[in-house]
């Protein structure tokens, strides 16, 4: 039995290049702007999965082992830490939330759009946000439950360590008892991660996709992808372990690409700086035209690093889905792209059991 992983690499490029060539310079700055909103997958809460670090470098520590690590006169219990916390800083912790949450939002319409583009290789941004709301407001609550549970999870586990390992006082933790505990936390983080990843990065390249072309909420789609991958569990173990491998390639390209057109076009906006300031003589004019300059080159530059991203992640998401519909052909989100790339293929992809 082959496997769709290794097969499909080469379809999802030539997917790709029936969505972007000939080169359209309209339909690469629409998806541009797409593929900003998501960022490569991302549904938009990242930032709310990241526990906080009490090591500030400004807190002394002894190293010692048994030694405490946190000294210095800061709070040291839980109560202590909450009282600490300013109404201030709360109204600028829930104006930052709800721009996280509004770009989260944002991020799962065009989600959407990224992949009715893709499927129809038509971009039309107003017209799939219109058409997707229903599908936009269900994704955002779903990815928003998944974090909340996530943010919950982490701060739980690390709140238990802190009452059971260090009797709720940041006065014992100590080295030792940190080395005493990092086993648990390790094994802990790790099963953590995976799972977490696991929902995440299917709900984006399988379950968005099936929402969109099955007529499915987020819930009967996850219901419809556990059961393929029951029946499934090769084919889908083969796309986790070779996505990973095209996602760091891909890291790669992009890397790479990126540097190379900093260097490009850091050149004319150099030179444009330097005749700025040396023909003015510097002084306050000088210097505003180079702030201006400056603030050009982060534009042209978000914008070329953007447009780098367009060919990379729509070859990630065509090859997700030429994947599923060789796996499951009900659940084939793309069955027009695919009897294009395949014009010898008489007969759809068929559904394989283990």
């Amino acid at each position: 039995m082959s496997l769709h992983a290794i097969d499909d690499i080469g379809d999802a490029i030539d997917a790709t290049k029936s969505l972007l060539l000939p080169f359209a310079a309209r339909t690469w700055l629409k998806l541009a702007v797409v593929v900003f909103f998501i960022g490569g997958g991302g549904g938009g809460f990242n930032g709310l999965q990241n526990a906080g670090n009490f090591g500030g470098q400004d807190q002394p520590t002894d190293g010692g082992a048994g030694q405490p690590v946190f000294d210095g006169g800061a709070p040291t219990t839980v109560d202590g830490l909450m009282s600490a916390i300013s109404p201030e800083i709360l109204v600028i912790l829930g104006i930052a939330l709800l721009l996280v949450l509004a770009f989260g939002l944002l991020s799962n319409f065009m989600e959407f759009v990224f992949i009715e583009s893709l499927v129809s290789r038509e971009v039309h941004i107003r017209r799939y946000l219109r058409e997707n709301v229903g599908n936009a407001v269900r994704l955002f609550g779903f990815r928003l439950v998944v974090s909340l549970v996530s943010l919950l999870l982490v701060v739980g586990f690390l709140y238990t360590v802190f009452v059971t390992a260090f009797g709720g006082n940041l006065d014992n933790v100590t080295t030792t008892a940190l080395f005493n505990i990092l086993p648990a936390a390790i094994v802990f983080f790790v099963v953590f991660g995976v799972l977490q990843g696991l929902i995440t990065g299917f709900t984006t390249v399988f379950v968005v996709p099936m929402m969109l072309t099955g007529d499915r909420g987020v819930v009967g789609s996850w219901k419809r992808l556990l059961g393929s991958m029951r029946r499934n569990v090769k084919q889908y173990l083969a796309y986790l372990a070779f996505s990973i491998v095209l996602g760091i390639g891909v890291g790669i390209i992009s890397s790479i690409a990126s540097v190379i057109a900093t260097l490009l076009l850091a050149i004319p906006f150099v030179v444009l700086g330097a005749v700025a300031w040396f023909g003015l003589g510097g002084g306050h004019i000088a210097l505003a035209l180079v702030a201006v300059l400056v603030v050009l080159f982060a534009l042209v530059l978000l914008l070329a690093t953007t447009l780098i991203q367009v060919p990379l992640q729509a070859f990630l998401r065509y090859y997700a889905m030429l994947v599923l519909g060789d796996i499951d052909e009900p659940l084939d989100p793309i069955p027009e792209v695919r009897a294009d790339i395949r014009p010898d293929e008489s007969d759809g992809p068929v559904s394989e059991s283990l």
